[in-house]
């Protein structure tokens, strides 16, 4: 006898019949099994132990298995990417000459890296032309405005004579500050000279009194000793030298602006002005930025300069406001024993 299923229609709903082959202590015999029933309820166990048995269980390893393979092939081909992404986030605009590694594979991402460090090498070449211009072009600058300088000693005395040398005088600190720029973005300084910063100060002091007194201001020099550092002594000059005009510029001529050299390698610069209100400290180093758009004295370039050449050295510049007024700038350099 084989084993059987047979299913039959009755009125009310269905039969089922069925013979099976079991063993029983080496003894081969029959099991017949008869039910009956209507809708499908009865097949509900069976159908969820097929389910259980031929889908779900071989299925949700295999899941797993290709799941995990997705991640690590997602996560390696990703890998590249986010290496890149690390790269971009380290690009300096102080330094134009980083690109980003160029991956082997994925193809796609190593397409792309490739293109991006054309734009970059783009960008650097257009960033050189600008810095070139700004520097040449202040260069040229120099010599018409001495000479006008010259031109207009020759001019009677007079309110439009006055006049006349304030904007002259503007003029030429327009372009300093136009050189300075420069040398800011320029390739990194010769940093091996060991300066004086006293020597420094007091010659930009020395340089700028003019000004000052022009401003009807005094000015004070203060050399508190040990003031030596590693640098670029041009550099230092034109850090010193913009914020002392930004003191004479902003300050009041009721007290004389107080220059300091250390103790130790550092330089401060205070003014008894108006002050800086603390809304406006967090954008004062920001290149271009002005307070009032229409104060035509200053280009709002000077103290992001300082700024920029005082980081290169290594060194920190901090703004105090002093409860009586004014603003103070100290200026703190490594040590040149410790470069």
């Amino acid at each position: 006898m084989m084993d059987w299923t047979r299913r039959e229609k009755l009125a009310e709903g269905y039969r089922i019949s069925g013979v099976r082959t079991v063993t029983i202590d080496g003894e081969r015999k029959w099991l017949f099994m008869q039910f009956e029933g209507s809708g499908i309820r009865p097949y509900i166990p069976v159908i969820a132990n097929e389910l259980l048995q031929h889908v779900a269980l071989p299925l949700v390893p295999l899941s797993l298995l290709m799941l995990l393979f997705n991640v690590l092939a997602v996560r390696r081909v990703l890998a590249p990417l986010r290496e890149a992404e690390i790269q971009v986030d380290q690009l300096d605009p102080e330094n134009m000459t980083l690109r980003i590694t160029e991956p082997s594979e994925p193809r796609e991402v190593a397409t792309l890296v490739t293109a991006v460090n054309r734009a970059l090498a783009r960008l650097e070449i257009a960033m050189g032309t600008l810095r070139s211009f700004t520097a040449n072009a202040a260069h040229e600058l120099r010599t018409p405005l001495s000479i006008m300088q010259l031109s207009l000693g020759e001019l009677p005395e007079g309110k439009q004579k006055q006049q006349l040398l304030r904007d002259n005088a503007q003029m030429n600190r327009l372009v300093n500050q136009l050189l300075d720029l420069a040398q800011a973005d320029a390739s990194p300084l010769d940093l091996g000279d060991r300066i004086d910063l006293a020597e420094i100060a007091q010659r930009a002091v020395s340089h700028l009194a003019p000004i000052a007194l022009g401003k009807e201001q005094d000015i004070s020099f203060e050399d508190l000793g040990d003031a030596q550092i590693h640098g670029h002594e041009e550099a230092i000059y034109r850090v010193l030298r913009n914020l002392i005009e930004n003191a004479i510029y902003h300050g009041s001529g009721n007290k004389p602006i107080e220059v300091r050299a250390g103790p130790g390698p550092q330089v401060s610069i205070r003014d008894h002005g108006s002050g800086i209100s603390e809304k406006d400290i967090p954008f004062i180093f920001d290149r271009f930025w002005r307070k009032n758009r229409q104060n035509q004295e200053g280009s709002g370039l000077g103290l992001g300069i300082v700024h920029r050449l005082v980081e290169i050295h290594g060194g920190t510049i901090k703004l105090q406001t002093p409860p009586d007024g004014g603003a103070q700038f100290t200026i703190s350099f490594p040590r040149a024993n410790d470069v």
